[in-house]
């Protein structure tokens, strides 16, 4: 059965002209997950989640965001847990193998040295030389013994230490895979809520500043009306890959939900993040993304907010008046970036 990652262009061009025109008739966003969702049902990827929906559509329910979610929860998040009870199951037989084996290795080790201590008894009362032949034979065959169970041993902490290596590996992907947005390879909104809550407390412990851009692509609704869903995730890929570009250090990107993109960054000071806006925006209006045949289409722009964390705000206080200021830069006729500095002027 080929990967994800091995489906035929042909077969998935083919699948995509089926998937979409359902998403749209049942109303549901065609963000990754959701696609994921309708993609499954299509190619009958997964008979209880192909009853489901059928049942939802033949009862004429609606896909509203929180059915959505509960459905990807149950058909894809449940199976990224059953995957990481695998792994602590793996580790903790690993582990109790071991154990045992070190348990088996003692009891064996005690023996050999209950054995010698006979021995030396056994010299300290004149013995003849056929007791000392037995002696020696005794020896030898404890010492062979005892040496294959230790090898035993060391071969069972091999076997472990790279079976521990694998599961670290599957461990590494999964915590990677939970925290990176699909479509265009930054993190993802989980990522970017487990950073913000760091770096705020970072503040309060160190008073460094910390500021949030809010980044969301113009008229991007038309756009992908416009050009259809495949051109408008090229669109998504080049926003993110070029504000990747501008981020440095422990700045961090995240796609913040659609078309929204995050941008968080310690120790810098409103100015600062006020130029970074600046020059992410003027890169992004530069340039122009290709359709398939190659030809450039209508510039993209973004409109962006930015804010300067408070010491003893909440997280949604900060979030809330970055987001005010990225209103204020589309009221304000789009591709711009505001701060709230200027919003107070106004």
């Amino acid at each position: 059965m080929p990967s994800l990652f091995e489906i035929p262009l042909d077969e998935s061009v083919q699948v995509l002209k089926r998937v979409l025109p359902l998403m749209s008739q049942q109303r549901v966003p065609t963000i990754p997950q959701n696609y994921a969702i309708w993609y499954d049902y299509v190619t009958n990827k997964n008979d209880e989640l192909s009853a489901e929906l059928e049942g939802k559509i033949s009862a004429q329910d609606e896909f509203d965001s929180e059915t959505c979610r509960t459905l990807y929860e149950k058909f894809y998040l449940a199976e990224l847990h059953a995957e990481v009870d695998g792994i602590q199951g793996a580790v903790r037989n690993a582990v109790e193998s071991v154990l045992s084996e070190l348990g088996g290795l003692g009891e064996e080790i005690t023996h050999f040295s209950e054995v010698l201590d006979e021995c030396g008894e056994s010299l300290e009362d004149d013995p003849t030389p056929e007791d000392l032949n037995n002696l020696v034979v005794e020896l030898v065959r404890e010492t062979a013994r005892t040496k294959a169970r230790s090898q035993e041993v060391e071969g069972s902490l091999h076997t472990m230490a790279s079976e521990l290596t694998e599961l670290r590996s599957q461990v590494d992907r999964l915590s990677r895979d939970s925290r990176t947005d699909a479509l265009t390879g930054i993190a993802n909104r989980r990522a970017f809520d487990e950073a913000i809550r760091r770096m705020t407390k970072e503040v309060g412990e160190t008073g460094a500043p910390l500021c949030l851009i809010l980044a969301d692509i113009d008229h991007f609704k038309k756009f992908n009306d416009t050009h259809g869903h495949l051109v408008g995730d090229k669109v998504l890929r080049f926003v993110a890959q070029e504000i990747e570009q501008c981020v440095k250090g422990r700045d961090m990107l995240a796609r913040y939900g659609g078309e929204e993109f995050a941008v968080l960054l310690p120790n810098t000071p409103i100015d600062g993040a006020m130029m970074l806006g600046e020059s992410i925006r003027a890169i992004i209006e530069a340039q122009r993304v290709k359709n398939d045949q190659r030809e450039d289409l209508e510039k993209t722009t973004i409109s962006l907010g930015v804010a300067q964390f408070v010491a003893g705000e909440s997280i949604e206080s900060f979030i809330e008046r970055a987001d005010a200021c990225l209103y204020a830069s589309k009221h304000n006729g789009r591709n711009c970036v505001t701060s709230e500095e200027e919003l107070a002027k106004h």
